[in-house]
């Protein structure tokens, strides 16, 4: 009968009890500085070299710079948060329109823009501004000056230069002379460039000594710009040019006239 062979009893390791032990008696003591030996003498403190110490005072400003971050860092949290809270809330919020005033451009576009052209204030415009060229009595012109601001610098002239030639005359025989418009025909106009022609009826009456009255028939072509109203000029329109003719030949121009061939720039 064969001989039974028993198991070798392998010995117990116990190293992980031991090292758990001795990590637990450094715990309890991690507070308490390890007792001398009995008979031995304290330790003296041993001087630092003077390289150990060379460093520390290079490097004793570091703990204090990292505080500083430190609170740079906190502030920076903090103004993050408060941006993050008040984006929230403004999101929770409903929007606001805010109609504020007309900017520079806006209020310049708007006072220069250019006016509808029409008829009735054509005809106004007309009514009110070329009676005052032709307007005179026995001592002078003193309506002709309302026309300033209204009409371009050379029609102003002419018509002063030509009541001037005539102011002796009308003096020495105290004459009147005064214009009345009938029609405004033929009425073009040309949005592009903003100006406006028509051909104009009326007559001329002219009283000598305040007892004979003439009538002579009158005609004219004009052409009108658009203008921005302003105090000088309190119409939407400036007289441009302005061709007259009287009498004869006035009548004769009806079957030859053209109101748009000054149109053009």
């Amino acid at each position: 009968m064969a001989p039974v062979l028993s198991p070798i009893l392998a010995p117990v390791d116990d190293s992980h009890r031991q090292q758990a032990a001795a990590f637990w008696r450094r715990w309890r003591n991690r507070r308490k500085p390890p007792a001398p030996p009995a008979g031995a003498r304290p330790p003296e403190a041993a001087p630092l070299p003077s390289e150990v110490w060379r460093h520390y005072r290079a490097f004793a400003w570091v703990i204090y710079e990292q505080r500083l971050l430190l609170l740079v860092l906190g502030f920076l949290l903090g103004g993050c948060l408060l941006v993050w809270s008040l984006a929230w809330h403004l999101r929770q919020k409903p929007p606001v329109v805010v109609r504020a005033r007309p900017s520079l451009k806006e209020a310049a576009t708007a006072f220069y823009g250019r006016p509808e052209i029409t008829y009735d204030q054509m005809a106004f415009f007309l009514q009110g501004c070329l009676p005052l060229l032709v307007a005179a009595d026995g001592s002078s012109h003193p309506l002709l000056p309302l026309v300033q601001g209204l009409v371009a610098p050379e029609i102003y002239r002419a018509a002063e230069q030509e009541l001037n030639r005539s102011g002796r005359a009308m003096t020495a025989n105290r004459m009147t002379e005064a214009l009345t418009l009938t029609g405004v025909e033929d009425v073009v106009s040309d949005a592009a460039s903003g100006r406006a022609g028509a051909y104009l009826l009326g007559y001329l009456t002219v009283t000598v000594r305040q007892a004979k009255a003439e009538f002579f028939p009158w005609r004219a072509r004009v052409v009108l710009a658009v203008n921005p109203v302003s105090r000088l000029n309190p119409y939407p329109f400036y007289l441009l040019r302005c061709e007259q003719r009287t009498g004869p030949e006035a009548l004769a121009w009806d079957r030859t006239h053209e109101s748009g061939a000054w149109l053009a720039p």
